[in-house]
C-alpha cells in the first residue's frame, strides 16, 4: 500500500519518471552505506534520529512529497520495507508506462547490437518497450536465458545438454526393457 500511495502521489503531480529516479537514488545509497542500512533498519534507534539522518542527506536532493514520505516509513516503522516498496513502485510505473523489465542471463557479455535486437524481439512478443537486465552466468555455457516476470525462456547450451542427457537416460531405460523381455 506504500508503494501504491507513492505511485499515486507521483501520477498526481505528473512526476512518474523522477520519483522513480529520486527513490532509487535513495535505495542506492542506503544500500550503498552499511552504516546508514543499520542505523535506519535497526528497531532501537529512535525514529527521530532516524528522521534527523534522513533530513541531513535527502531534504535538499529529494522532491518535498518523496521526502516526507520517507518520513512517514519512519514513523509507521515501516523503513525496513523501503526496499520491496522500490520494487513495486518500479513495477507499477513501468506497468503505466507499457515498459517489461527482462533479465537476460549470458555466458558472455551481449554486445550492444545483440542487446538491441535482443529487446527488439522481446518487445515485438509483449507488446512493450523491453529494458533488458543482463547478468553473465558461464556456467550456462552458451546461448541466453530470459526471464520476464514469471515467465521464463531457457535457450541455454547447459539445459540443451541436459535434456539430451534426459533423453538419453530414457532411451537406455527403454533398450533394457525391450532386452529382458525377450
Amino acid at each position: 500500500k506504500y508503494a501504491q500511495a507513492i505511485y499515486e502521489l507521483a501520477v498526481e503531480n505528473n512526476k512518474l519518471e523522477s520519483v522513480g529516479k529520486e527513490l532509487a537514488a535513495v535505495g542506492s545509497t542506503i544500500e550503498g552505506q552499511e552504516e546508514l542500512a543499520t542505523l535506519l533498519y535497526h528497531p532501537r534507534v529512535p525514529a527521530e534520529a532516524k528522521k534527523e539522518v534522513l533530513r541531513q542527506i535527502f531534504q535538499s536532493e529529494l522532491t518535498d512529497f518523496v521526502y516526507k514520505f520517507l518520513l512517514l516509513l519512519v514513523d509507521k516503522r515501516r523503513e525496513t520495507a523501503l526496499p520491496d516498496i522500490l520494487k513495486e513502485y518500479n513495477q507499477l510505473a513501468n506497468q503505466a508506462r507499457n515498459i517489461a523489465e527482462a533479465e537476460v542471463t549470458t555466458a558472455l557479455p551481449l554486445t550492444p547490437e545483440e542487446e538491441e535486437a535482443l529487446a527488439k524481439k522481446l518487445s515485438t512478443v509483449t507488446g512493450k518497450q523491453v529494458i533488458l537486465k543482463t547478468n553473465i552466468n558461464k556456467s550456462i555455457i552458451g546461448g541466453v536465458i530470459v526471464r520476464m516476470g514469471d515467465k521464463l525462456i531457457d535457450g541455454s547450451v547447459a539445459r540443451q545438454m541436459q535434456m539430451l542427457k534426459t533423453a538419453l537416460m530414457n532411451m537406455e531405460v527403454t533398450k533394457i526393457g525391450v532386452t529382458n523381455e525377450i
